[in-house]
């Protein structure tokens, strides 16, 4: 892995490894960084841009994506439109809802936005440069020197790494994930933010990708098969031994106590122990694994790199992901699963939806009209 590889789940996804890498350029740091500041982009085809994430806010489908892109879906993803306002223009990585109206995404410039409606009006409640200054007013007053120096060039640096996951237990209580060890922690809703970098044993400030929970039980994955839980959720960590020292893009917990984790060349791991023992899973190709989603059966599916769908039913004694057939599909970041038993993928090419995942041989539909 190389230095820019920050949001390798994202780029990779997308085939995007040399914008990140210009994105992340060291002259960029002192810079200025106005998408920040300025409006989502507004676009006549929204559900076409490129999009990175995707979940469910009650009955509505919200997806997001590149230069502020949200879309909503009110009828489980046949029509999108844009979402009415969000103040900032830049990248965002991740989207979740904790009921039919609460809901945040992250994402570029360490974004992280809020929505009250349901994902039709957005605020912004801190981004890198907060988020920085934060740090480093807590790493003066309690941290090491290590600690210290770490706070103060995230300063320096500006806003240049990207959030790109999180998870909230309930409203008031939420974490969110990143680049080089990004960890912040909110128990007010997001109106205020603590870092919890350093509660995690990451010395070499590794990324973090991926966070999921099962009840108290949190755990996040990131690059070089660097894995952490926390069971008092999030207030300590402890670092998990997997088999695999490759990068985890992406993780899942179908039901408790059982953690997935998948990431590059197609390796994905089961453990049925919250983490203590892992066991592979075969059938996977050899392409990096960015994203996934649970169904309401507890099947699993998985997107990659190279636009392929996988699918791992129910668990039983065959532990075999399967590629879903189809028509090729563009580069892919993001899935979920909808009340209508359909699956809706996100990735260079916009939205796209599948009715029957679960037959041999199903055709991806195209997405319906804006409204």
């Amino acid at each position: 892995m190389t230095s820019f590889d920050f949001d390798r789940r994202r780029m990779l996804a997308l085939g995007l490894g040399a914008a990140a890498t210009a994105f992340v350029h060291p002259g960029w740091a002192a810079a200025p960084y106005p998408a920040l500041d300025r409006p989502a982009l507004t676009v006549r085809e929204p559900q076409r841009s490129v999009l990175l994430a995707v979940t469910q806010a009650g009955s509505r489908l919200v997806a997001v994506g590149e230069r502020g892109i949200v879309v909503l879906s009110d009828d489980q993803g046949e029509r999108w439109r844009q979402a009415a306002a969000v103040p900032a223009s830049v990248t965002l990585t991740a989207v979740r809802f904790v009921d039919a109206a609460h809901g945040w995404a992250v994402g570029h410039g360490g974004v992280i936005l809020h929505s009250t409606d349901g994902g039709e009006h957005w605020e912004r409640q801190a981004d890198g440069r907060s988020l920085a200054q934060t740090g480093l007013r807590e790493a003066s007053a309690n941290g090491t020197p290590a600690q210290l120096r770490a706070a103060q060039q995230l300063v320096d640096d500006g806003p240049d790494k990207p959030l790109l996951d999180l998870h909230f237990f309930d409203r008031e209580h939420g974490m969110v994930v990143g680049a080089a060890n990004l960890c912040f922690e909110t128990r007010d809703g997001g109106r205020t933010w603590v870092s919890a970098a350093q509660r995690m044993d990451n010395p070499r400030a590794m990324h973090l990708y991926a966070v999921r929970a099962d009840g108290d039980t949190l755990h996040i994955a990131g690059e070089q098969g660097l894995l952490l839980r926390s069971r008092d959720a999030g207030r300590t960590f402890e670092r998990l031994k997997t088999p695999y020292d490759g990068s985890w893009f992406t993780l899942e917990v179908p039901r408790p106590g059982v953690v997935v984790a998948a990431g590059l060349r197609g390796n994905v791991f089961v453990s049925s122990d919250h983490g203590g023992h892992w066991a592979p899973l075969i059938g996977a190709p050899a392409v990096s694994i960015v994203g996934s989603t649970v169904s309401v059966d507890r099947s699993l599916f998985f997107v990659t790199q190279s636009g392929q769908v996988l699918a791992l039913h129910p668990f039983t004694q065959d532990r075999t992901v399967r590629v879903l057939e189809g028509p090729p599909l563009a580069p892919l970041a993001g899935l979920l699963t909808t009340r209508d038993g359909a699956l809706i993928t996100v990735g260079a090419a916009g939205v796209a939806r599948i009715a029957t995942p679960a037959r041999a041989g199903t055709a991806w539909l195209p997405t319906g009209a804006v409204r």
